[in-house]
């Protein structure tokens, strides 16, 4: 473990809780309307998808939350991100313009959560 100072440690923690929070909340309580969204994309396999990118976000997770492999929990995490990010954030392929801009800042936003995920490495 690496001693932080308590702002390193409060950042830590939060990117950890961004990515088990969802994580808990999309594989119990939406997991289907992922699944079918991912199909809808013309991906194989959806379910295995889906839970593939569970796993990375618990996984990646934990590694950041109890401070061990932070490094590697980063780089699952921002794989994680990456691929999820082209999966369902398709702002182009959006006609209305709101739900565009959303998904828009989704892009910008993740862009960020990698920025955050590199700083951990």
């Amino acid at each position: 473990m690496v001693d932080h100072t308590p702002l390193e440690a409060a950042g830590q923690a939060l990117i950890a809780f961004l990515f088990l929070g969802t994580a808990a909340i999309n594989s119990t309580m939406k997991a289907k309307q992922h699944a079918d969204r991912i199909a809808a994309q013309g991906i194989p396999f959806p379910w295995a998808v889906l839970w593939a990118g569970f796993a990375m976000q618990y996984a990646g997770g934990i590694m950041i939350a109890l401070d061990v492999w932070t490094d590697i929990g980063a780089v699952v995490l921002i794989v994680f991100t990456v691929l999820a990010t082209a999966i369902f954030h398709r702002f182009w392929e959006v006609e209305d313009p709101l739900r565009r801009h959303l998904h828009q800042a989704f892009v910008f936003s993740n862009c960020a959560i990698c920025g955050g995920l590199l700083l951990l490495i």
